[in-house]
């Protein structure tokens, strides 16, 4: 519960019920995570080089273990970086030890890949290798252990944020289903509160009904709630805004439902902004102001000639192989929307047979029948989208970016979804967040949820959120997950 006015109420009620509540928010959530993880890396490091110095009759002591302290950094921070690409920070699966569990195993599998590369990097420099192995079975058994006990503690109701959610319709309802989906174990929601008579005494979803706005700060106190969740998105009553303003005041906390969504999904609602809408448009992003468009630029500059060599020299093979598996043209070119709504060519390689729609555009399907042989292995590593190294050196696009949708889809999405058009105001990208997160859309239905994602990177645009999209495509890339 929040602590933020000792002296209220509320502060006091929760003295005299002996309740010491520390609510915990995403961001502690996940540095006590990163915390534990950097911990136990230090651990099975110390375990790895002692199993090491007696497989090989090294001298253990004080001045071995300073010898070798630069590994403990190189692999807590290796560690950390791998298991943040691959989704182990994931609040919404943190508590899950068999989850947490394969996860380990690909990033333990992935740390001996990276150990094997920089192996072959004259001279040789990395641990020897039993050692690295010993550290990537330790780290395997180790890290579902902690999250197992993370989720012992964590789950904890002194951990957990009480809310009340204010209005039972479709935008409370939404805010319900999505703490139950994806923060499960860091809220725990009280009821509602909502002035239709019809509802009071009743259960919406499983959740009662406990409050109208007449009795909202009175439930609030009873139930020892910590924050008030507005899902009302339009035409708010007056006296429910004195009400809200007066739990403010005894130090509860009020957050309109939208932004909390934004924070815990990482998308923005933009069928339930309603009179919230400026939270729907990056009307100021202070992250992204400054050197930042500088240091991108500069990132997509060093990419697109970086990307040119590496199509060069993979023309080599994937050109044939796609003149073999399919006649047509090694290079696709198609129109696409970019920043301000500017259309331009984009470049990829063909992996569809040729003239692929003959009546006009169509959505990509999973597994498209018009994907040719060599087209699927270029999909899953994204090797198809090599050439638009050459958007990027335009300025067509950038590195990291909402993708570009084509002009007829556009037209026919900015009529049928709110805010589309907002996500034209910054470069397309070669990847982006709702890349990582969603993939490709197929549908008006994933149109809404990839513009959702889309809207919350354009607020949220920095140069740590680029560099973690651009981690989390390296490993769908290693893992072949493309589409």
């Amino acid at each position: 519960m929040s602590e933020q006015a000792g002296t209220s109420d509320t502060g006091s009620l929760r003295e005299r019920d002996g309740l010491h509540q520390v609510p915990l928010g995403a961001f502690e959530r996940r540095a006590v995570l990163i915390g534990g993880d950097i911990v136990v890396v230090f651990l099975v490091t110390t375990m790895s080089l002692r199993l090491g110095a007696l497989r090989s009759g090294w001298e253990w002591s004080t001045e071995f273990l300073l010898e070798h302290a630069t590994w403990y950094v190189l692999l807590a921070a290796l560690w950390v970086a791998l298991a943040w690409a691959n989704g182990l920070y994931d609040l919404r699966r943190a508590p899950d030890r068999w989850h947490a569990a394969v996860l380990s195993a690909k990033v333990g599998a992935q740390v001996l890949l990276v150990w094997a590369i920089a192996y072959f990097v004259p001279p040789p420099w990395t641990l020897v290798r039993h050692v690295v192995v010993f550290f990537s079975a330790g780290m395997v058994v180790a890290i579902p252990l902690w999250r197992q006990a993370y989720a012992a503690v964590i789950s904890r109701d002194a951990f957990r944020r009480h809310v009340l959610l204010v209005g039972a319709g479709l935008a409370g309802r939404t805010m319900l289903d999505t703490l139950r989906s994806a923060a499960p174990h860091d809220f725990e929601v009280k009821g509602f509160v909502d002035d239709d008579p019809v509802l009071a005494g009743t259960e919406v979803d499983g959740v009662p009904v406990v409050a109208d706005r007449s009795d909202l700060l009175q439930a609030a106190r009873e139930l020892g709630v910590s924050e008030l969740v507005l899902c009302i998105t339009a035409g708010a009553h007056g006296d429910l805004l004195g009400a809200l303003l007066e739990a403010r005041e005894q130090g509860i906390d009020v957050v309109p439902m939208p932004v909390l969504y934004e924070s815990i999904t990482g998308q923005v609602p933009v069928e339930h902004v309603g009179d919230h809408w400026a939270v729907a448009l990056p009307l100021a992003r202070p992250a992204a102001g400054g050197l930042y468009p500088l240091a991108q630029r500069g990132v997509d500059i060093a990419f697109g000639l970086g990307g040119l060599l590496v199509l060069a020299v993979l023309m080599v093979v994937v050109g044939p192989a796609i003149k073999l598996t399919s006649p047509g043209p090694v290079f696709y070119r198609q129109r696409r929307v970019g920043r301000g709504g500017r259309e331009f060519t984009l470049l990829k390689l063909r992996t569809m047979v040729e003239d692929a729609e003959p009546d006009g555009p169509v959505w990509a399907e999973p597994d498209d029948p018009r994907v040719t042989a060599a087209g699927r292995l270029l999909r899953r590593t994204r090797l198809d989208e090599l050439p638009q190294a050459v958007n990027v050196l335009r300025g067509d696009m950038s590195l990291v970016g909402p993708r570009p949708e084509r002009p007829e889809f556009v037209a026919e999405l900015a009529d049928q979804i709110p805010y589309y058009r907002a996500r034209h105001a910054v470069r397309p990208g070669l990847t982006g967040w709702a890349t990582v997160n969603q993939g490709y859309a197929s549908s008006t239905e994933g149109a809404l949820l990839k513009l959702q994602r889309d809207l919350y990177y354009i607020k949220h645009q920095s140069l740590l959120l680029d560099a973690y999209i651009l981690l989390r495509t390296l490993a769908t890339v290693v893992r072949f997950g493309g589409r």
